[in-house]
């Protein structure tokens, strides 16, 4: 009901707090990250902004929604993380790695723009990331939920559209990451971004 109507609860201290400590400085890490990507020389790099131009998205736009970039890379965040003394094993658990049958772990989101998904808060729960490549797949890929951030009760584009949502008693719900931010630059602010798994799973065509 809380969630229906837009109200925090507080979250109370558990035993696991110290986990989710670790998993939200993770996240937060792969933000960092993921944006000096997008800001970084090189080919890859450009490609991406010249995507993003291509889509009619300005510098103002990318840093409002605050859009990244992951080189085609196995070990980016495994090494960025392993910089900032985060254990493999908790950003496995934040959804940014995988790990092989080998045991050894690699990133998940590699040759990808990324779109942060964030909560109620604002706080970094998740990424989408798109290809840039035609023979990527799948064409969008999402990090995997982590404990305590159940992503599939979440909405791209939270931040931003709960005050206008409050003000005009209304949501307009779409599909892509990329309709949501239209939606916002053409002035409809209330817009929030779901997946089609949710949308079939809530009765919406």
């Amino acid at each position: 009901l809380a969630a229906e109507l837009g109200i925090v609860i507080p979250e109370s201290a558990g035993g696991d707090a110290g986990a989710g400590e670790g998993i939200r400085a993770a996240l937060d890490l792969a933000q960092e990250r993921y944006r000096a990507g997008l800001a970084a020389r090189g080919e890859d790099a450009e490609r991406a902004r010249r995507y993003l131009a291509d889509r009619g998205l300005d510098a103002a736009v990318i840093d409002h929604f605050g859009l990244g970039f992951v080189p085609d890379s196995f070990d980016v965040l495994v090494r960025a993380l392993a910089a900032a003394r985060i254990p493999k094993e908790v950003g496995r658990q934040a959804g940014l790695l995988s790990q092989g049958s080998s045991g050894g772990f690699f990133d998940l989101l590699r040759g990808r723009i990324t779109f942060p998904i964030r909560d109620v808060r604002g706080r970094v729960i998740a990424f989408g990331g798109r290809a840039l490549q035609p023979e990527q797949k799948p064409k969008y890929l999402n990090t995997p939920e982590s404990p305590g951030r159940n992503k599939r009760e979440s909405f791209y584009g939270f931040p931003w559209a709960l005050e206008p949502m409050r003000r005009n008693r209304r949501v307009v719900i779409c599909e892509g990451y990329f309709d949501a931010i239209a939606l916002h630059r053409a002035g409809v602010s209330e817009a929030l971004a779901t997946w089609a798994r949710q949308l079939a799973a809530a009765g919406i065509s």
